[in-house]
């Protein structure tokens, strides 16, 4: 017979497991399809564990409002149209985040941080000002899809050849980018489908 001590102790344990689980939740794409997508005003009325998707676009945000936060099962972000210059680094907090847009704000700056995302599928940063990519992008083993439309990035980390087997496809279009530099990114990513617009002469 199981005292009862031991008995409590083994009930608190599966308690934990299954609070751990329930509110540790990374949802399948099918699923993640499925979930509503809320603004913040909405969002702040759910169940902060149950939201998962959430748009902030177009709110003139320079930084992460610290009420998201709360929305630790967060999968889905999309920043775009704001004002950040730089990646806000609060984006960790969301360590199941699936899918982030920041595309059109004025990022100039893409920390290392972004590397802690490791379970991000979907990054779109089109349409700022990004000089460079962090080494640290190695890290998102999930990866399948980057889009640096429009940005001022003059090459990408050889890190990146380490995403060879998940990244499935990379927008590099308007971004002015010699011919050689070009054939290096090719090179990294063999099996990537690149896009790029024609290449310049630019005297590297």
């Amino acid at each position: 017979m199981i005292n009862k001590k031991l008995y409590k102790f083994l009930i608190s344990i599966l308690l934990i497991i299954f609070t751990v689980n329930t509110n540790a939740q990374l949802l399948d794409s099918i699923t993640l399809d499925t979930v509503p997508t809320y603004t913040l005003q909405k969002a702040l009325k759910q169940d902060p564990l149950k939201v998962y998707k959430l748009t902030l676009k177009k709110m003139k945000l320079t930084e992460l409002p610290s009420e998201i936060l709360a929305f630790k099962n967060l999968q889905v972000l999309n920043l775009k149209g704001n004002k950040f210059k730089i990646f806000p680094k609060k984006i960790t907090t969301f360590v199941y985040l699936q899918e982030l847009n920041v595309s059109a704000n004025k990022i100039q700056i893409i920390t290392k941080e972004l590397g802690e995302l490791i379970h991000l599928k979907k990054f779109i940063a089109n349409s700022n000002k990004i000089v460079s990519i962090p080494p640290e992008i190695r890290y998102l083993k999930k990866l399948q899809y980057l889009d640096l439309w429009g940005n001022d990035i003059g090459a990408l980390p050889h890190e990146i050849s380490e995403l060879e087997g998940t990244l499935k496809e990379i927008d590099m279009r308007v971004i002015l980018m010699s011919n050689a530099e070009h054939k290096i990114i090719k090179a990294l990513l063999p099996n990537t489908k690149i896009r790029f617009s024609k290449s310049c002469n630019c005297g590297f």
